[in-house]
């Protein structure tokens, strides 16, 4: 089962890398109701819940950068967990700033392998530290 949803998180990243945001697939991969917990979420006080709050995350990001992509350095499953480090480059709309920083993200899945849940963490000892991996 792991294996399965590492490669749904992989499918996830190859689609967002290719432009592929199509909100009329989120059902295809992620459950509706989906939750986000992201450093975006500090800044409206909440996650993104349901396929309304992914919409909301894509845009609060379109809205900042003129260009995200996601590196996946590593993704692999951690026992029924599956853990997502990648390096993200971004890139300022107004500002025109390039940005590179690392990222993990650790996402729940159901029976079916559509994600219930995202954690994205910008402190990878953290990440490393709710799969087990760290103290």
């Amino acid at each position: 089962m792991s294996q399965e949803n590492v490669e749904a998180v992989r499918t996830l990243l190859e689609r967002w890398n290719s432009g592929d945001r199509d909100t009329r697939r989120l059902p295809e991969h992620l459950d509706p109701a989906i939750r986000l917990e992201s450093p975006l979420s500090s800044v409206s006080g909440e996650p993104y819940q349901g396929y309304a709050g992914i919409e909301r995350w894509m845009r609060d990001l379109d809205e900042q950068f003129a260009e995200w992509t996601i590196s996946a350095d590593d993704i692999r499953a951690v026992g029924e967990k599956v853990i997502a480090i990648s390096t993200i480059t971004a890139r300022g709309r107004s500002s025109g700033v390039t940005l590179e920083f690392a990222s993990a993200s650790i996402p729940d899945f159901a029976a079916d392998h559509r994600v219930t849940r995202i954690h994205i963490y910008l402190d990878l000892q953290e990440a490393l530290k709710a799969v087990g991996l760290a103290e």
